[in-house]
């Protein structure tokens, strides 16, 4: 507002003065005639009541009341503001003159920052490009994490079956030692034998499941089976054999046995033929064994029933028919 009124206040002056120079600055023939032309006072560029407003408004500001008020010459005070502007405005350049150093070294400087800024912003873009391609790859790593956790919950599920399904088909070179090369009155065997029985059975249950691997294994476990029976149908057979040995006490050997009682049933789960065979062997030998037992208990029997036996003149009121008990039991085809 204060801008305006001084506007308004110059242009008063002014228009006053050339109204005062006007006629005494050389006549009609140096001033130029006013070019109105076609003067449309109705047009909507020259409009009286925008004009009103804006000189009411400039009539409100607080230094033009206190000028009107004051009654200062506007003339004397315009040729004043403008002197003032004058001398600001060569002071100002002076001022520019003395610090024109400094200013091209701020436009020096503004130029710098400009390029700083420039590649700032290049840097930027690039770290943006880089901070997107990053965050793809973030999305890829959490759907590798989710895929990755989804396959370690399955194999955790299908650890325990697996791990009990290869226990049991993996052979330990423990077992394939013992049974090779163990005697079979050692312990170890004993234990490495049950072990291969049940590793035996297992390969027969999955087979039966259609488990391709129990291909890897069958072979091995067959020789071992083999070894093993071999192993046990010598011991065993040597066992029984020494039953037929004279004065030989049987029931002493034949105790031995219950201690390999797993033998004979590892023949009949894995080769029935040596067991049958051992059965066999064993019953025949036992029988034989009985039979002569029997037989010498028979023939006793008989030497005791032919020896002197008691008349009716050794014992009082007995009847004489001892011999004729005796004569009876030695001809069986007899009539008492």
């Amino acid at each position: 507002m204060a801008a305006a009124a001084r506007e308004l206040i110059l242009r008063a002056g002014t228009s006053d003065m050339e109204e005062e120079e006007g006629p005494l600055a050389g006549g009609p023939g140096l001033q130029e005639p006013l070019q109105l032309g076609e003067l449309d006072i109705t047009s909507d560029e020259f409009i009286l009541d925008e004009v009103d407003v804006h000189i009411q408004a400039n009539l409100e500001d607080e230094l033009v009341k206190e000028a009107l008020k004051t009654g200062v010459d506007l003339r004397h005070y315009s040729k004043q503001v403008e002197l003032e502007l004058q001398q600001i405005e060569q002071k100002s350049i002076r001022d520019y003159i003395q610090e024109s150093e400094n200013i091209a070294s701020l436009h020096n400087q503004i130029t710098a920052c400009d390029a700083v800024l420039e590649r700032m912003e290049q840097m930027l873009g690039a770290f943006q490009s880089d901070l997107s391609s990053i965050s793809s790859e973030i999305r890829t790593l959490q759907e590798q994490s989710g895929a990755m956790n989804i396959r370690l919950r399955n194999r955790q599920a299908v650890r325990g079956k697996l791990g009990e399904l290869v226990d049991g088909l993996v052979v330990p070179s423990a077992l394939v030692t013992a049974i090779l090369e163990a005697p079979v009155t050692e312990p170890r065997f004993l234990e490495q034998l049950q072990e291969l029985d049940a590793k035996a059975a297992a390969v027969r249950e999955q087979e039966a499941r259609g488990t391709a691997a129990c291909a890897d294994v069958r072979g091995v476990l067959d020789r071992l089976r083999v070894k093993a029976v071999a192993k046990i149908r010598e011991f065993i057979l040597q066992k029984i054999y020494s039953f037929r040995k004279p004065m030989t006490n049987y029931q002493i050997p034949q105790t031995a046995l219950l201690k390999y009682r797993f033998f004979y049933q590892f023949l009949l789960g894995n080769e029935r033929a040596t067991a049958k065979e051992i059965r066999d062997e064993y019953v025949e030998t036992l029988s034989k064994i009985y039979l002569s037992y029997y037989r010498s208990y028979l023939g006793r029997l008989m030497k005791v029933q032919y020896e002197e036996v008691a008349e009716k003149d050794d014992l009082m009121g007995v009847e004489d028919t001892a011999k004729k008990d005796i004569l009876v039991l030695g001809n069986p085809h007899a009539r008492p």
